[in-house]
This record gives C-alpha cells, structure tokens and sequence, in this order.
C-alpha cells in the first residue's frame, strides 16, 4: 500500500507516524509546506527531521511560500506531476488549512485526522479561505480520524452523522523510564496558552508548597501567557520554543509533568511525558483522562485544591509507579499500537473508493493494491 502523508503543522507527529507506516510496510511519502513554524522557526531542526523521513525510505514532496502568494502558484504543476508518478493509493491528510494542498491531493482516496474538533477558547476563528479550505477536507474525507471518544462526540456534535475512527494519539516509547530526579519538580511544558491553566497551576502550587517548599514548578514554552508567571524563586520560566535537542534534558528533571488545562482535545504534551515514564496529572477535559489510567491522578479543571491533593499524592512515587506508567504507554499508545487500527481505516477508505482489490503476496498475505487515475 503507497500512503501520501499530508500536512502543514503536525509536522513532528507526521515524520513519526511515517517511520511506524514504513516499519509496517507500507510505502509512504510526505507531502508538507517550506516553513518552519513548527520548529520555533529554526529551519536546520526542521531539515534534521525530514532527513530522518527520507532516511527511512519516505519521499518528501515540499510546496514553498504563503498559501495566499501567487510566486507559490507556479511550483504547484511540477509537484503535483510529482505526486501522481508516485502513485499513492490513498492520501492522510492531517488537519489544515492550506488549499494548495486540497488541490494537490484532488483525485486520491482520503482520510483526514482532525486533532481539535472545535477551535481551543482565544484561538483564532476560521473564517473566509481558511474555513471554507477545511470544510472541502472534511467533505472529501471517505473517513475522519480522532484520538479519543469525547472528541468524536465533539466531532458528531458539530459536524454531523459521520464515519469517525478513533486512534490513540502515537508516542516513540523509551525502552526504560527516565530515572526519578533527585530533587522534585512539577513540569509544565508546551505553548503557553491561556486554555492551558497556568493560572490554576500557579494558585495549586502555593497549596503544594505549604508542605512542600523544595518543590520547584519548571514552566517551559513560548506563548502569550508567560507575563502572567509571579516573579517567585520557586518558579524557573523557559519563556521560548524548546528545540528538540533539549527535551530529553528538560523531562530529567521532572519528577512529573501537569496538565491543568481548562479546556482540551489530546495533548502530545502529555505524551512526551509518558513515553518516558514520567507520571502526569491531568484536568478531567477532552481526552485528557484517557491518557493515564490512574483515576487519582485526574482532576477537575479549574480547581487548584484538587490539582495540588493529585500532585502532592505523585510527587513521591518510586521506580516501579514509572516502569507500570512506561507499560501502560507502551501497550495504549506506541506507534507499533496505532499502526493496526491505522490500516483499518485505510482499508475501508479504500473499500469505500471502489478502487482496491485483494491480492495474496507469495507470503501468502492478503493485500491491498490499487492505483489512483490521473
């Protein structure tokens, strides 16, 4: 089977779920934007990662400029003849906004995953070009991908009767847990957004630290709501994007990670704590709950008495707490666990497209094989 990966962001989330799709077996291409949003605008990281992709036999097509720019509009002929002597027999596409590559991807069965069903509180509406670009996505879409059950209902509640899949948001699972630090910490990572709770958090911790003064609040991204941090010792800011290079360094100091969001979808945030065994205690919100499976450590948002009980009960887990928060990860949430549920969706789009047929390779496995017409 021959997979076109589509995206503008999710870019990180994309380069690895082609590394699982090709570990499968699958043939897999990636087609993307030039820029480097995603990476803090840092384009050698950027590059770093598609190299990785192509290393692991992925062609990768790129479409430059503003979709909005007519200098793009003369690239896209080349690389749409590209795409079509590649030959994908289905493209997944994740969530975007860039009609360039609606059009580019015109005549090929499609999958969509949708990561926000609805737009986070202060984000930015949808409207004019933007919307009516993901409206024609979801319309073509043979079936929608979401990663947890409250987030199809979103979905259904606002987009109507559909085929919905879920499957778990994927994670590159560490072998062994990180080790616990010597001197505790509470982590906060990813953009700062004021859906996210900082506020929550910052009232939870001074509740923490009437018993436990030695615990440090480590509070690491770029976004909007850094100014409202209290200037306190007790508070380390990495007010910045986080190159990728140092995330490893940052999770070792983490005794766990807090995910005090007030509203939410899934949070790769979350996952990069867990796929290296670091415990997390989330606010009960979108798919947040499902991505633990210790009910103690979920909480109601909005409630920094609750939040600060939940992180005063982790703070002081053992070696083992993290081996079973490393294997509960593993078996939910590794790529090598998405990958089949993955396939199935595929199968059906392909089904739906009257355009796949079973064969039997000389393993004797029976597999999809189609061409997608010019």
């Amino acid at each position: 089977m021959r997979v076109l990966i589509v995206c503008d962001f999710f870019l990180k989330y994309a380069s690895a779920q082609i590394e699982a799709l090709s570990d499968a077996g699958l043939a897999v291409a990636l087609l993307c934007r030039t820029h480097a949003g995603e990476f803090g605008g840092d384009k050698r990281e950027r590059r770093e990662l598609l190299d990785r992709v192509g290393a692991a036999g992925a062609c990768v097509f790129e479409v430059p400029g503003r979709f909005r720019s007519l200098s793009a509009v003369p690239s896209l002929l080349p690389i749409r003849q590209h795409v079509h002597r590649w030959e994908p027999d289905l493209v997944h596409a994740h969530d975007n906004y860039d009609p360039r590559l609606l059009l580019l991807t015109r005549g090929f069965p499609l999958a969509l995953t949708i990561h926000d069903p609805t737009p986070h509180p202060g984000a930015h509406a949808l409207v004019g070009l933007r919307m009516r670009t993901r409206e024609a996505w979801i319309r073509r879409a043979s079936e929608l991908v979401v990663h947890g059950d409250r987030l199809r209902d979103a979905l259904l509640a606002v987009g109507g009767a559909r085929r919905i899949a879920v499957v778990s948001h994927g994670a590159t699972v560490l072998s062994v847990p990180l080790p616990i630090p010597e001197e505790p910490a509470v982590l906060f990572f990813g953009r700062l957004e004021a859906y996210k709770g900082l506020s929550v958090l910052v009232s939870a911790m001074h509740i923490v630290w009437q018993g436990r003064p030695d615990v440090r609040l480590i509070v690491a991204g770029a976004g909007p709501e850094a100014h409202r941090l209290p200037a306190d010792p007790r508070i380390e800011l990495h007010d910045s994007y986080i190159p990728e290079a140092d995330v490893d360094a940052l999770f070792a100091r983490a005794s766990l990670a807090v995910l005090p969001y007030t509203e939410a979808s899934q949070s790769g945030a979350g996952l990069e704590a867990l796929r290296r065994g670091v415990p997390i205690v989330v606010s009960n919100v979108g798919s947040l709950p499902d991505l633990i499976n210790d009910s103690s450590l979920v909480v109601a948002p909005g409630d920094p008495a609750a939040l600060a009980s939940a992180l005063s009960r982790c703070l002081d887990h053992d070696a083992e707490f993290r081996r079973a928060v490393l294997a509960n990860t593993r078996e939910r949430f590794s790529w090598p666990a998405t990958v089949a549920p993955t396939l199935d969706v595929y199968k059906r789009v392909l089904k739906d497209s009257g355009q796949g047929t079973e064969s039997t390779n000389d393993a004797g496995h029976s597999r999809t094989r189609v061409r997608s017409s010019t």
